[in-house]
Parts: structure tokens; C-alpha cells; sequence
């Protein structure tokens, strides 16, 4: 059986990223079985969406000998190939070659340049493997075919620095509310304990999905996302909702969501970044998009 490893231990964010990336290697290796090894919940996604057909979980004791560079674990086998986001991998890269007849290639989980995170992946993983790039790297997934039902908001992220103040968010419901989104509720995680868990959000519909996957589910039945830069914004955009991010901190031409239907907005402030969100939904761009 030939297989492939792909190695991810990172952020949802940061992992979602490079699934452009992985789609494109799949399109030319069609007979390979696709092994992840990472977080078990983003590995799981990964399957459900068709990226891998397996995995390992990272924390497995049974893989110190593969990234201390010794032995190649039972589990593993032989891959034939591997793809590994690593920022010192170059022992692993030494191991897994003496077996592999593919390339076995280590990128380093973070561009030196100012280029969009996703397209240095597929540049770096095309200077290995004739992959077909698309231009807009959104086509690597299919496009959204159901009809949401209600409008979320995620009012954090994996930094404070990247979020505006509770008021913020809750104002942006409202004003959700006027444009004829009746239907709005807040997704809130272990980053928001400390914010969404306000007494200003008494009444209002917050959920606190318990895993990935249920988020996954949460956002694929939404007509509208709008949150910060954050690992649920880059799920949001990659299932096809339709998405609007905000840049507080960060710069978009790097880290920007990926998604047929998504909007960056840049705002260092809160006024700012309210007109401009309520002035795209007004828009026929908005629509067109």
C-alpha cells in the first residue's frame, strides 16, 4: 500500500493553511493513502474533508524516536513520501528518505517574506512535486451548496491584541439584527472565558461548541460569519460561508482567510471597523462576491 505522511502540529489557523496545499499534492497522487500526524481533532476534520484518510496523534510516545530522528515507528511504516511542517525537521527529512522513492520535504511552518502563508506552502511544496497551483487558491475547494439559517459572531481569537471589546460585537448583532439577519448568536471558546462570560451577553444565543468538529458543524449551517484572524475564521472561509474578517493587529496580505466568499476588513479602531462591515453588507460587492 503506498502511503504519504503529513506532518502538522500547529494552530487550527495556522493547519488550515496549508490544505491548499495538500489538496493540490492529492490531485497528482490519487492511488496514495494521505497519513497525518497532529492534533486529533484537526486531523479528523482533515478526513471529513477528504485532505487525509488517517492519523497519529502527535502526542503518541510511540513517535519520540521518529522526531528525535532514531526509528520510524510501526504505525508509520515506510511512507513512501512526506510533507512536514517542522521547524527543525531535518533529521526526520534524513530518516524518512532512506525508505521513501517520492520526495520527503520539511517547510518551515512560517514564510521569511511578506508573502500569503497558504502560497508559500504550494510554492514550497511545487519546487518538490509538478503540482498545478490555481490562482485563486480558494478553487481548491468545492463551492458552498446549502443556505444558511443564522448569522454568528466570534468575538476572540487566539490573542486579546486581535479583538476589539465585547460592546463591540454585541452592537454588531444588533445592527445584524436591523439589516434582517433575525437569527444571530455568538461561537465562544476557551480564549473568550474571560470575555463573552459578561453580563452584557444575558439573553443572548452563545454557544460553546466542544470540539472542532462541532464547530465545523455550527458554521456550515450559517448564512454569515464575522469574526477576528483566527483558526474558526479560516474554517469559516474554507466551508464556502460567507465571511467577513476583521485585521486589528494583523496584515491579511499574509494571514488573510481563504474562502470564495469572504471580505478583510482593516480597522485599528471599532468605529472604523462597524462602518465599514455595515457598509460592505449594503453593497452590491458584497453581493457579487
Amino acid at each position: 500500500m503506498k502511503t504519504f505522511l503529513i506532518c502538522h502540529r500547529g494552530a487550527l489557523g495556522d493547519f488550515i493553511l496549508t490544505w491548499p496545499a495538500i489538496h493540490c499534492l492529492r490531485k497528482i497522487l490519487p492511488d496514495y493513502l494521505f497519513k497525518g500526524i497532529g492534533r486529533p481533532e484537526y486531523m479528523r476534520l482533515a478526513i471529513n474533508l477528504g485532505l487525509l484518510d488517517s492519523f497519529i496523534n502527535m502526542d503518541s510516545s510511540k513517535l519520540l524516536d521518529l522526531f528525535n530522528g532514531k526509528a520510524i515507528p510501526q504505525e508509520i511504516g515506510h511512507p513512501n513520501g512526506a510533507l512536514l511542517w517542522l521547524s527543525s525537521g531535518q533529521d526526520v527529512v534524513n530518516l524518512l528518505k532512506k525508505y521513501a522513492s517520492l520526495p520527503v520535504v520539511s517547510i518551515a511552518p512560517f514564510p521569511a517574506r511578506r508573502i500569503h502563508v497558504a502560497l508559500y506552502h504550494c510554492q514550497s511544496m511545487q519546487l518538490h512535486f509538478p503540482v498545478n497551483i490555481p490562482k485563486n487558491l480558494s478553487d481548491c475547494f468545492p463551492p458552498r451548496t446549502k443556505k444558511g439559517n443564522y448569522a454568528l459572531i466570534h468575538p476572540g481569537s487566539g490573542s486579546p491584541a486581535k479583538n476589539y471589546s465585547p460592546r463591540f460585537y454585541l452592537a454588531l448583532a444588533d445592527e445584524l439584527h436591523r439589516l434582517g439577519y433575525k437569527k444571530t448568536g455568538f461561537i465562544a471558546g476557551p480564549a473568550e472565558k474571560t470575555t463573552i462570560m459578561h453580563e452584557d451577553f444575558t439573553g443572548r444565543w452563545v454557544e460553546w461548541p466542544e470540539n472542532v468538529e462541532r464547530l465545523a458543524n455550527l458554521l456550515a449551517d450559517a448564512s454569515l460569519y464575522i469574526g477576528n484572524d483566527s483558526g474558526a475564521s479560516h474554517l469559516a472561509g474554507i466551508l464556502g460561508v460567507p465571511t467577513i474578517v476583521f485585521y486589528k493587529t494583523t496584515d491579511p496580505e499574509v494571514w488573510g482567510v481563504l474562502g470564495r466568499k469572504v471580505a478583510h476588513i482593516k480597522a485599528g479602531n471599532e468605529k472604523s471597523a462597524l462602518n465599514k462591515v455595515l457598509k460592505l453588507l449594503s453593497s452590491e460587492i458584497w453581493k457579487n462576491i
